[in-house]
């Protein structure tokens, strides 16, 4: 039978590797934001401002 000689890859990161969750949150959520910038900057479709419009009329906001 063999012995497992894995090792806990944890263990060998550096601990400059570690981040708090507030940095990774951080991180996260501006490169979600730079990959978006573009899809929100755009102009609505047609077909979906129509029906926004007619949501609009029938529930007002």
């Amino acid at each position: 039978m063999q012995q497992n000689n894995t090792r806990v890859w944890s263990r060998d990161l550096p601990s400059s590797l570690n981040f708090s969750q507030e940095q990774v949150v951080f991180v996260i959520g501006h490169s979600l934001k730079s990959l978006y910038d573009d899809v929100i900057a755009a102009d609505m479709p047609e077909h979906l401002k129509a029906l926004v419009l007619k949501l609009e009329e029938k529930y007002p906001p």
